[in-house]
Protein backbone atom coordinates (compact mmCIF):
# COMPACT_ATOMS: atom_id res chain seq x y z
CA UNK A 1 0.00 0.00 0.00
CA UNK A 2 1.38 3.09 -1.09
CA UNK A 3 2.07 6.10 1.77
CA UNK A 4 -0.61 8.23 2.43
CA UNK A 5 1.87 11.43 3.88
CA UNK A 6 4.96 12.79 2.02
CA UNK A 7 8.36 11.81 3.49
CA UNK A 8 8.67 15.04 5.40
CA UNK A 9 6.22 17.76 6.47
CA UNK A 10 6.66 21.07 5.61
CA UNK A 11 7.91 23.67 8.13
CA UNK A 12 4.28 25.20 8.58
CA UNK A 13 2.86 21.91 9.29
CA UNK A 14 5.64 21.24 12.22
CA UNK A 15 4.97 24.57 13.49
CA UNK A 16 1.28 24.19 13.96
CA UNK A 17 1.99 20.80 15.80
CA UNK A 18 4.72 22.61 17.95
CA UNK A 19 2.33 24.93 18.88
CA UNK A 20 -0.27 23.07 20.89
CA UNK A 21 -0.84 23.15 24.67
CA UNK A 22 -2.06 19.72 25.93
CA UNK A 23 -6.01 18.90 26.99
CA UNK A 24 -6.67 16.10 29.22
CA UNK A 25 -10.18 14.19 28.32
CA UNK A 26 -11.89 10.85 29.17
CA UNK A 27 -13.97 10.65 25.85
CA UNK A 28 -12.50 11.76 22.24
CA UNK A 29 -16.09 14.55 22.57
CA UNK A 30 -14.36 16.64 25.74
CA UNK A 31 -12.19 17.99 23.55
CA UNK A 32 -14.44 19.36 20.88
CA UNK A 33 -13.48 20.72 17.03
CA UNK A 34 -11.24 23.84 17.14
CA UNK A 35 -10.14 22.77 20.24
CA UNK A 36 -8.08 20.43 18.81
CA UNK A 37 -6.34 23.30 16.79
CA UNK A 38 -5.16 24.51 19.96
CA UNK A 39 -4.60 21.27 22.39
CA UNK A 40 -3.19 18.01 21.88
CA UNK A 41 -5.09 15.15 23.65
CA UNK A 42 -5.49 11.31 23.24
CA UNK A 43 -8.89 9.84 24.69
CA UNK A 44 -8.12 8.42 28.18
CA UNK A 45 -4.53 9.78 28.92
CA UNK A 46 -5.43 11.34 31.55
CA UNK A 47 -1.72 12.15 32.74
CA UNK A 48 0.52 14.82 31.34
CA UNK A 49 3.71 12.36 31.37
CA UNK A 50 1.60 10.18 29.07
CA UNK A 51 0.17 13.05 26.98
CA UNK A 52 4.10 14.07 26.57
CA UNK A 53 5.34 10.35 25.32
CA UNK A 54 2.63 10.33 22.91
CA UNK A 55 3.00 13.42 21.49
CA UNK A 56 6.85 13.37 21.36
CA UNK A 57 6.18 10.12 19.22
CA UNK A 58 3.84 11.80 16.73
CA UNK A 59 5.78 15.16 16.58
CA UNK A 60 9.05 12.34 15.60
CA UNK A 61 6.73 11.04 12.92
CA UNK A 62 6.46 14.61 11.35
CA UNK A 63 9.38 15.68 11.88
CA UNK A 64 11.16 13.05 10.70
CA UNK A 65 9.16 11.40 7.95
CA UNK A 66 8.69 8.56 9.98
CA UNK A 67 5.43 5.37 8.20
CA UNK A 68 2.49 4.29 10.63
CA UNK A 69 4.88 0.83 11.10
CA UNK A 70 7.69 3.22 12.19
CA UNK A 71 5.58 5.18 14.61
CA UNK A 72 3.35 1.99 15.92
CA UNK A 73 6.93 -0.37 16.34
CA UNK A 74 8.45 2.90 18.43
CA UNK A 75 5.47 3.96 20.62
CA UNK A 76 3.84 0.96 21.39
CA UNK A 77 6.68 -0.55 24.00
CA UNK A 78 6.76 2.96 25.63
CA UNK A 79 2.68 2.34 26.38
CA UNK A 80 3.08 -1.03 27.46
CA UNK A 81 5.45 -0.40 30.04
CA UNK A 82 3.48 2.36 31.25
CA UNK A 83 0.34 0.02 31.15
CA UNK A 84 -1.55 2.05 28.91
CA UNK A 85 -2.31 -1.10 25.98
CA UNK A 86 -5.37 -3.34 25.79
CA UNK A 87 -8.59 -2.90 28.01
CA UNK A 88 -8.77 -1.94 31.78
CA UNK A 89 -11.24 -0.45 33.92
CA UNK A 90 -11.09 3.08 34.65
CA UNK A 91 -13.28 5.59 36.13
CA UNK A 92 -15.28 8.48 33.66
CA UNK A 93 -14.29 11.63 35.77
CA UNK A 94 -17.45 13.10 34.21
CA UNK A 95 -20.45 10.31 35.58
CA UNK A 96 -18.05 8.97 38.32
CA UNK A 97 -18.41 5.48 37.16
CA UNK A 98 -16.02 2.36 36.22
CA UNK A 99 -15.55 1.45 32.48
CA UNK A 100 -14.25 -1.18 30.79
CA UNK A 101 -12.60 1.21 28.10
CA UNK A 102 -9.68 0.33 25.23
CA UNK A 103 -6.69 2.03 25.96
CA UNK A 104 -3.81 1.52 23.28
CA UNK A 105 -3.90 -0.58 20.80
CA UNK A 106 -2.92 -0.83 16.95
CA UNK A 107 -5.92 0.60 15.58
CA UNK A 108 -6.24 3.71 18.14
CA UNK A 109 -2.15 4.57 16.86
CA UNK A 110 -3.56 3.95 13.63
CA UNK A 111 -6.30 6.70 14.22
CA UNK A 112 -3.61 8.74 16.15
CA UNK A 113 -1.32 8.77 13.53
CA UNK A 114 -3.46 9.86 10.24
CA UNK A 115 -5.25 12.55 12.52
CA UNK A 116 -2.33 14.30 13.92
CA UNK A 117 -0.40 14.11 10.38
CA UNK A 118 -3.83 14.92 8.69
CA UNK A 119 -4.61 18.20 10.24
CA UNK A 120 -0.90 19.27 11.00
CA UNK A 121 -0.04 19.04 6.82
CA UNK A 122 -3.82 20.27 6.00
CA UNK A 123 -3.23 23.47 8.58
CA UNK A 124 -0.02 24.32 7.33
CA UNK A 125 -1.54 23.80 4.07
CA UNK A 126 -3.93 26.57 4.83
CA UNK A 127 -1.58 28.85 6.23
CA UNK A 128 1.37 28.85 3.06
CA UNK A 129 -1.98 29.46 0.90
CA UNK A 130 -2.97 32.28 2.79
CA UNK A 131 0.97 34.08 2.54
CA UNK A 132 0.08 33.57 -0.94
CA UNK A 133 -3.70 33.94 -1.68
CA UNK A 134 -2.69 37.64 -3.58
CA UNK A 135 -1.11 35.77 -6.54
CA UNK A 136 -3.88 32.15 -5.92
CA UNK A 137 -7.26 33.79 -4.66
CA UNK A 138 -8.90 30.43 -5.20
CA UNK A 139 -8.81 26.71 -3.64
CA UNK A 140 -10.21 24.00 -4.99
CA UNK A 141 -11.84 21.10 -3.31
CA UNK A 142 -9.62 18.03 -4.26
CA UNK A 143 -11.39 14.27 -3.25
CA UNK A 144 -9.19 10.78 -3.88
CA UNK A 145 -11.44 10.09 -6.09
CA UNK A 146 -10.89 6.04 -5.84
CA UNK A 147 -14.40 4.80 -5.13
CA UNK A 148 -13.49 4.98 -1.30
CA UNK A 149 -14.45 8.08 -0.67
CA UNK A 150 -17.68 9.26 0.61
CA UNK A 151 -20.38 10.25 -1.35
CA UNK A 152 -20.49 13.82 -0.65
CA UNK A 153 -17.00 14.66 -0.62
CA UNK A 154 -17.15 13.07 -4.55
CA UNK A 155 -20.17 15.50 -4.91
CA UNK A 156 -17.83 18.37 -3.53
CA UNK A 157 -14.41 17.27 -5.51
CA UNK A 158 -13.63 20.06 -7.91
CA UNK A 159 -15.60 22.70 -6.27
CA UNK A 160 -13.90 26.38 -6.49
CA UNK A 161 -13.93 28.89 -4.09
CA UNK A 162 -12.44 32.36 -3.20
CA UNK A 163 -9.87 31.07 -0.47
CA UNK A 164 -11.63 33.17 2.18
CA UNK A 165 -15.41 32.41 1.42
CA UNK A 166 -17.95 31.16 4.09
CA UNK A 167 -18.17 27.88 2.25
CA UNK A 168 -14.53 26.40 3.70
CA UNK A 169 -14.89 27.33 7.31
CA UNK A 170 -16.83 23.86 7.61
CA UNK A 171 -15.76 22.15 4.39
CA UNK A 172 -11.63 22.74 4.72
CA UNK A 173 -10.99 19.30 4.76
CA UNK A 174 -10.16 17.15 6.72
CA UNK A 175 -14.49 16.96 7.33
CA UNK A 176 -14.33 13.60 9.31
CA UNK A 177 -11.99 10.50 10.40
CA UNK A 178 -9.90 9.11 7.58
CA UNK A 179 -11.18 11.56 5.25
CA UNK A 180 -8.24 12.35 2.41
CA UNK A 181 -9.41 14.97 1.36
CA UNK A 182 -6.96 17.72 0.26
CA UNK A 183 -7.74 21.55 -1.65
CA UNK A 184 -5.55 23.04 -4.34
CA UNK A 185 -4.84 26.80 -4.47
CA UNK A 186 -5.49 28.27 -8.20
CA UNK A 187 -5.33 31.56 -10.22
CA UNK A 188 -7.87 32.55 -12.62
CA UNK A 189 -5.16 31.86 -15.32
CA UNK A 190 -5.03 28.35 -14.18
CA UNK A 191 -8.79 28.36 -13.70
CA UNK A 192 -9.30 28.98 -17.85
CA UNK A 193 -6.36 26.58 -18.78
CA UNK A 194 -8.09 23.74 -16.97
CA UNK A 195 -11.42 25.03 -18.67
CA UNK A 196 -12.96 25.09 -14.96
CA UNK A 197 -15.16 27.29 -13.26
CA UNK A 198 -15.62 29.40 -10.17
CA UNK A 199 -18.10 27.75 -8.22
CA UNK A 200 -21.51 29.75 -7.92
CA UNK A 201 -23.52 27.49 -5.46
CA UNK A 202 -21.67 24.99 -3.91
CA UNK A 203 -23.37 21.56 -3.27
CA UNK A 204 -24.44 21.58 0.61
CA UNK A 205 -26.49 18.33 2.05
CA UNK A 206 -28.80 18.46 4.47
CA UNK A 207 -28.11 18.55 8.62
CA UNK A 208 -28.68 16.34 11.62
CA UNK A 209 -28.52 17.48 14.86
CA UNK A 210 -26.15 16.08 17.50
CA UNK A 211 -26.04 15.84 20.97
CA UNK A 212 -22.54 15.59 22.10
CA UNK A 213 -23.50 13.79 25.41
CA UNK A 214 -20.17 14.98 26.77
CA UNK A 215 -21.47 18.73 27.59
CA UNK A 216 -25.51 18.51 26.62
CA UNK A 217 -24.73 20.14 23.31
CA UNK A 218 -26.42 19.95 20.32
CA UNK A 219 -25.02 21.47 16.85
CA UNK A 220 -26.64 20.75 13.03
CA UNK A 221 -23.75 18.87 11.11
CA UNK A 222 -24.30 18.42 7.64
CA UNK A 223 -24.36 15.13 5.98
CA UNK A 224 -20.77 14.20 4.98
CA UNK A 225 -18.89 15.76 7.40
CA UNK A 226 -18.84 13.61 11.08
CA UNK A 227 -19.31 15.20 14.24
CA UNK A 228 -16.32 17.24 15.53
CA UNK A 229 -15.07 17.67 12.34
CA UNK A 230 -17.49 20.78 11.20
CA UNK A 231 -14.44 23.17 11.45
CA UNK A 232 -11.46 25.32 9.73
CA UNK A 233 -8.63 23.17 10.86
CA UNK A 234 -6.22 26.01 8.83
CA UNK A 235 -8.05 28.74 9.91
CA UNK A 236 -8.61 27.44 13.76
CA UNK A 237 -4.47 27.31 13.45
CA UNK A 238 -4.04 30.43 12.84
CA UNK A 239 -4.97 31.40 16.42
CA UNK A 240 -1.48 29.84 17.72
CA UNK A 241 -0.26 32.68 15.19
CA UNK A 242 -2.12 35.56 16.72
CA UNK A 243 -0.96 37.75 19.51
CA UNK A 244 -2.32 37.80 22.75
CA UNK A 245 -3.06 41.04 24.15
CA UNK A 246 -0.04 41.92 26.32
CA UNK A 247 -0.32 41.60 30.23
CA UNK A 248 0.12 44.18 32.84
CA UNK A 249 3.64 45.57 33.42
CA UNK A 250 4.94 45.99 30.11
CA UNK A 251 6.04 48.91 28.57
CA UNK A 252 3.48 51.54 29.58
CA UNK A 253 0.39 49.14 29.54
CA UNK A 254 -2.39 49.69 31.84
CA UNK A 255 -3.60 48.23 34.34
CA UNK A 256 -4.80 44.89 33.76
CA UNK A 257 -8.44 44.11 31.44
CA UNK A 258 -11.70 43.62 33.01
CA UNK A 259 -12.80 41.03 30.85
CA UNK A 260 -16.44 41.83 30.11
CA UNK A 261 -18.03 40.12 27.24
CA UNK A 262 -14.53 39.34 25.66
CA UNK A 263 -16.72 37.99 22.52
CA UNK A 264 -18.27 41.04 21.65
CA UNK A 265 -14.57 43.11 21.44
CA UNK A 266 -13.76 40.37 19.54
CA UNK A 267 -16.49 40.91 17.35
CA UNK A 268 -16.19 44.53 17.33
CA UNK A 269 -11.97 43.91 15.93
CA UNK A 270 -12.66 40.93 13.50
CA UNK A 271 -15.75 43.09 11.37
CA UNK A 272 -13.93 45.00 9.56
CA UNK A 273 -11.98 42.08 8.41
CA UNK A 274 -14.59 40.60 7.18
CA UNK A 275 -13.68 37.97 9.42
CA UNK A 276 -16.05 36.43 12.27
CA UNK A 277 -14.98 34.47 15.39
CA UNK A 278 -14.01 31.32 14.45
CA UNK A 279 -12.55 32.45 11.55
CA UNK A 280 -9.32 33.55 10.53
CA UNK A 281 -6.59 35.14 8.02
CA UNK A 282 -3.21 36.03 7.17
CA UNK A 283 -3.78 39.85 7.22
CA UNK A 284 -0.88 41.90 5.34
CA UNK A 285 -0.30 45.44 5.96
CA UNK A 286 0.47 48.72 3.61
CA UNK A 287 4.11 47.89 3.60
CA UNK A 288 3.84 44.27 3.12
CA UNK A 289 4.43 43.15 6.51
CA UNK A 290 1.64 39.71 7.12
CA UNK A 291 0.24 38.16 10.55
CA UNK A 292 -2.54 36.58 11.68
CA UNK A 293 -5.98 37.74 12.55
CA UNK A 294 -8.31 35.86 14.59
CA UNK A 295 -10.32 35.21 17.69
CA UNK A 296 -6.92 34.53 19.02
CA UNK A 297 -6.38 38.23 19.68
CA UNK A 298 -8.67 37.95 22.56
CA UNK A 299 -6.67 34.56 24.51
CA UNK A 300 -4.04 35.18 26.62
CA UNK A 301 -1.19 31.97 26.89
CA UNK A 302 -3.00 29.88 28.41
CA UNK A 303 -5.94 30.12 25.93
CA UNK A 304 -8.07 32.16 27.92
CA UNK A 305 -10.89 34.83 27.27
CA UNK A 306 -8.42 38.05 27.45
CA UNK A 307 -8.56 41.63 25.91
CA UNK A 308 -6.68 44.86 27.15
CA UNK A 309 -7.55 46.94 29.79
CA UNK A 310 -10.25 49.13 29.76
CA UNK A 311 -11.64 48.06 25.77
CA UNK A 312 -14.48 48.84 24.17
CA UNK A 313 -16.09 48.32 21.20
CA UNK A 314 -15.62 51.25 20.02
CA UNK A 315 -12.01 51.18 20.81
CA UNK A 316 -11.16 48.00 18.91
CA UNK A 317 -13.26 49.16 15.71
CA UNK A 318 -10.23 52.10 15.52
CA UNK A 319 -7.53 49.51 16.43
CA UNK A 320 -8.66 47.42 13.10
CA UNK A 321 -9.11 51.21 11.09
CA UNK A 322 -5.25 51.46 12.38
CA UNK A 323 -4.09 48.21 11.10
CA UNK A 324 -6.28 48.30 7.97
CA UNK A 325 -5.27 52.39 7.14
CA UNK A 326 -2.71 53.51 9.17
CA UNK A 327 -1.31 56.66 8.87
CA UNK A 328 2.08 55.48 9.43
CA UNK A 329 3.87 52.65 10.65
CA UNK A 330 7.05 52.87 12.94
CA UNK A 331 8.77 50.16 14.64
CA UNK A 332 9.64 50.84 18.46
CA UNK A 333 11.75 49.36 21.44
CA UNK A 334 10.03 48.48 24.50
CA UNK A 335 11.11 46.60 27.54
CA UNK A 336 9.96 42.97 28.58
CA UNK A 337 8.74 42.14 31.96
CA UNK A 338 12.49 39.94 31.97
CA UNK A 339 14.51 43.79 31.15
CA UNK A 340 14.86 42.49 27.74
CA UNK A 341 14.34 44.87 24.80
CA UNK A 342 11.79 43.73 22.59
CA UNK A 343 10.66 45.89 19.02
CA UNK A 344 7.06 46.11 18.44
CA UNK A 345 5.76 47.02 15.28
CA UNK A 346 3.58 50.39 15.55
CA UNK A 347 0.71 51.44 13.89
CA UNK A 348 -0.42 55.26 14.37
CA UNK A 349 -3.79 56.47 13.04
CA UNK A 350 -5.81 59.76 13.28
CA UNK A 351 -9.39 60.03 12.66
CA UNK A 352 -11.93 62.38 13.88
CA UNK A 353 -10.04 63.74 16.35
CA UNK A 354 -9.00 60.90 17.98
CA UNK A 355 -4.98 59.13 18.04
CA UNK A 356 -5.31 55.68 17.80
CA UNK A 357 -1.66 54.01 18.56
CA UNK A 358 -1.46 49.83 18.29
CA UNK A 359 1.81 47.56 19.05
CA UNK A 360 2.18 44.30 17.92
CA UNK A 361 5.17 41.90 18.22
CA UNK A 362 6.40 39.01 19.84
CA UNK A 363 5.21 40.05 23.26
CA UNK A 364 1.47 40.25 21.92
CA UNK A 365 -0.09 43.14 21.37
CA UNK A 366 -1.88 46.62 22.90
CA UNK A 367 -3.48 50.03 22.11
CA UNK A 368 -3.87 53.37 23.33
CA UNK A 369 -6.55 55.63 22.25
CA UNK A 370 -5.44 59.46 22.49
CA UNK A 371 -7.97 62.81 22.23
CA UNK A 372 -7.70 66.56 22.66
CA UNK A 373 -4.39 68.46 22.77
CA UNK A 374 -2.49 65.36 22.10
CA UNK A 375 -4.39 64.09 19.41
CA UNK A 376 -4.58 67.12 17.75
CA UNK A 377 -0.68 68.21 17.96
CA UNK A 378 -0.51 64.67 15.46
CA UNK A 379 0.08 65.25 11.99
CA UNK A 380 -0.19 62.07 9.78
CA UNK A 381 1.11 64.01 6.88
CA UNK A 382 4.55 65.22 8.25
CA UNK A 383 7.80 62.62 6.83
CA UNK A 384 9.40 61.24 9.64
CA UNK A 385 13.69 61.16 9.45
CA UNK A 386 16.26 57.96 9.69
CA UNK A 387 15.47 58.08 13.18
CA UNK A 388 12.12 58.14 12.92
CA UNK A 389 11.73 61.84 14.28
CA UNK A 390 8.78 64.32 12.50
CA UNK A 391 9.58 66.54 10.19
CA UNK A 392 7.90 69.52 9.45
CA UNK A 393 5.75 69.93 5.77
CA UNK A 394 6.70 73.67 5.94
CA UNK A 395 10.40 72.15 4.18
CA UNK A 396 8.93 70.85 1.29
CA UNK A 397 5.73 73.62 0.79
CA UNK A 398 9.28 76.49 0.80
CA UNK A 399 11.47 74.11 -1.20
CA UNK A 400 8.76 74.44 -4.22
CA UNK A 401 8.26 77.64 -4.00
CA UNK A 402 11.75 78.57 -4.45
CA UNK A 403 12.02 76.10 -7.29
CA UNK A 404 8.77 77.49 -8.96
CA UNK A 405 9.48 81.04 -8.38
CA UNK A 406 13.02 81.41 -8.66
CA UNK A 407 14.38 80.17 -11.76
CA UNK A 408 18.22 80.87 -10.58
CA UNK A 409 17.96 78.76 -7.61
CA UNK A 410 19.60 75.96 -7.33
CA UNK A 411 18.61 73.97 -3.37
CA UNK A 412 20.19 71.16 -3.09
CA UNK A 413 17.13 67.59 -3.59
CA UNK A 414 14.84 67.91 -1.12
CA UNK A 415 14.02 64.10 0.38
CA UNK A 416 11.06 63.22 1.70
CA UNK A 417 11.33 59.40 2.71
CA UNK A 418 13.06 56.22 2.01
CA UNK A 419 12.50 52.96 0.01
CA UNK A 420 11.13 50.34 2.12
CA UNK A 421 13.07 46.59 2.13
CA UNK A 422 9.95 45.14 0.39
CA UNK A 423 9.69 47.76 -2.60
CA UNK A 424 13.70 47.55 -2.97
CA UNK A 425 12.91 43.79 -3.19
CA UNK A 426 10.40 44.31 -6.32
CA UNK A 427 12.60 47.06 -7.77
CA UNK A 428 15.53 44.53 -7.63
CA UNK A 429 13.02 42.36 -9.72
CA UNK A 430 12.50 44.66 -12.55
CA UNK A 431 16.67 45.25 -12.11
CA UNK A 432 16.75 48.07 -10.72
CA UNK A 433 19.63 47.39 -7.40
CA UNK A 434 20.38 48.65 -4.28
CA UNK A 435 17.43 50.68 -3.56
CA UNK A 436 17.03 49.77 -0.16
CA UNK A 437 17.27 52.33 2.05
CA UNK A 438 17.84 55.15 -0.35
CA UNK A 439 16.68 58.18 0.31
CA UNK A 440 13.03 59.80 -1.97
CA UNK A 441 14.16 63.35 -3.00
CA UNK A 442 13.13 66.08 -5.17
CA UNK A 443 14.78 68.24 -7.20
CA UNK A 444 14.52 71.67 -7.59
CA UNK A 445 14.69 71.15 -11.67
CA UNK A 446 12.06 68.21 -11.63
CA UNK A 447 9.66 70.00 -9.39
CA UNK A 448 9.40 73.09 -11.85
CA UNK A 449 8.40 70.29 -14.36
CA UNK A 450 6.30 69.07 -12.50
CA UNK A 451 4.00 71.83 -11.47
CA UNK A 452 4.28 73.35 -14.85
CA UNK A 453 2.54 70.04 -16.19
CA UNK A 454 0.44 69.18 -13.81
CA UNK A 455 0.05 71.91 -11.45
CA UNK A 456 -3.32 72.90 -13.04
CA UNK A 457 -7.11 71.13 -12.44
CA UNK A 458 -7.72 69.28 -15.66
CA UNK A 459 -10.40 66.99 -16.83
CA UNK A 460 -7.88 63.90 -16.36
CA UNK A 461 -6.10 64.77 -13.56
CA UNK A 462 -6.26 66.95 -10.20
CA UNK A 463 -3.89 69.80 -9.45
CA UNK A 464 -0.10 68.55 -7.66
CA UNK A 465 0.34 70.67 -4.44
CA UNK A 466 3.33 70.80 -2.52
CA UNK A 467 1.89 68.45 0.08
CA UNK A 468 1.65 65.81 -2.55
CA UNK A 469 5.19 65.21 -2.92
CA UNK A 470 5.08 63.83 0.54
CA UNK A 471 3.25 60.88 -0.39
CA UNK A 472 6.47 60.14 -2.43
CA UNK A 473 7.89 57.39 -0.05
CA UNK A 474 4.77 56.14 0.56
CA UNK A 475 3.50 55.98 -2.88
CA UNK A 476 6.94 54.05 -4.01
CA UNK A 477 6.44 51.65 -0.80
CA UNK A 478 2.59 50.76 -1.61
CA UNK A 479 2.05 50.68 -4.91
CA UNK A 480 2.66 48.83 -8.15
CA UNK A 481 5.84 48.85 -9.79
CA UNK A 482 6.78 48.83 -13.11
CA UNK A 483 10.03 48.95 -15.55
CA UNK A 484 9.87 52.68 -16.55
CA UNK A 485 9.25 53.79 -20.99
CA UNK A 486 12.01 54.36 -22.07
CA UNK A 487 13.39 52.29 -19.23
CA UNK A 488 16.44 54.97 -18.87
CA UNK A 489 17.32 58.39 -19.01
CA UNK A 490 19.89 59.75 -21.50
CA UNK A 491 22.63 59.60 -19.51
CA UNK A 492 21.55 55.85 -18.16
CA UNK A 493 19.68 56.46 -15.18
CA UNK A 494 17.37 53.61 -14.51
CA UNK A 495 13.72 54.50 -14.66
CA UNK A 496 10.29 53.17 -13.43
CA UNK A 497 6.82 54.03 -13.07
CA UNK A 498 4.47 53.32 -9.55
CA UNK A 499 1.21 53.78 -9.55
CA UNK A 500 -0.47 53.91 -6.10
CA UNK A 501 -4.01 55.37 -4.17
CA UNK A 502 -2.51 57.07 -0.74
CA UNK A 503 -4.95 59.10 1.27
CA UNK A 504 -7.72 59.02 -0.94
CA UNK A 505 -6.01 60.29 -4.49
CA UNK A 506 -4.70 57.64 -7.06
CA UNK A 507 -1.40 59.03 -8.11
CA UNK A 508 0.77 58.06 -11.21
CA UNK A 509 4.69 58.80 -10.90
CA UNK A 510 8.11 58.20 -12.73
CA UNK A 511 10.82 58.31 -10.79
CA UNK A 512 14.33 58.19 -11.76
CA UNK A 513 17.10 55.75 -9.93
CA UNK A 514 20.27 58.31 -9.47
CA UNK A 515 23.31 57.52 -7.25
CA UNK A 516 22.28 58.63 -3.86
CA UNK A 517 18.60 59.44 -4.30
CA UNK A 518 15.14 58.43 -5.85
CA UNK A 519 13.72 61.81 -7.90
CA UNK A 520 10.13 61.73 -9.35
CA UNK A 521 10.78 62.96 -13.15
CA UNK A 522 6.92 63.12 -13.87
CA UNK A 523 3.77 63.35 -11.35
CA UNK A 524 0.21 62.87 -11.88
CA UNK A 525 -2.88 62.74 -9.32
CA UNK A 526 -6.24 61.48 -10.32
Amino acid sequence: MLEEFPVLAAREAIAWFRRKGFRIGFAWQDVWQDEHARAFTVAKAMSRDLLEEIRAAVDEALSEGLTLKQFRDGLRPKLEARGWWGRRNMVDPLTGETKNVQLGSPRRLKTIFQVNMRTAYQAGRYERIQRTKAALPYMRYVSVMDGRERPEHHAWHGTILPVDHPWWQTHYPPCGWNCRCTVQALNQRTIDRREWQVTERPKVFPSRPYLNKRTGEISDVERGIDPGWSYHVGAAGLDGLSPAPIPPGVGDQAAAADLGDVADLAKAFLGPFGLTIGTAEIFTDRDGWPFAISAGWFRDAAGQPSAPAGATAAHLDRVAAALIDPDAITWRWVRAEDGSAVLMRRYLRSADGVLTRVDVGRLGWRYSIATGEVAASYNPQQPRDRNGRWRSSKGIVDFVAQALHDKHAMPPPHEVGHVAPHAAARLSAIGIHKADGKAVAVHHGLARHIFRRHGEEGRTQKAIRAEDLLHLADIINTGRIVRGSPPASKVGAPRFHVAARVRGHDYEVAFEARRRHIVPVSMRKS
